[in-house]
């Protein structure tokens, strides 16, 4: 293993299996300007809405998209 396989913040943790998945999923989280509707490609998955005045944090989990108002 050289040095930049270290810093890979992909590669397989033997003490937390899923962080690969879970850096995945968080690594580009949408900016959208309509409410999410369609399944994603995980099934658990992030997105932020806004629409000038509305500001939304969505979760896809359990087969429906939820979300929580910011301010």
């Amino acid at each position: 293993m050289n040095q930049f396989d270290q810093n890979d913040p992909n590669r397989q943790n033997k003490l937390d299996p899923s962080l690969g998945y879970l850096l995945t999923i968080l690594r580009d989280i949408p900016i959208l300007n309509t409410a999410p509707t369609d399944p994603p490609k995980y099934q658990i998955s992030f997105a932020l809405y806004e629409n000038g005045s509305t500001r939304r944090f969505y979760v896809f989990f359990n087969g429906a998209w939820r979300f929580v108002t910011l301010t």
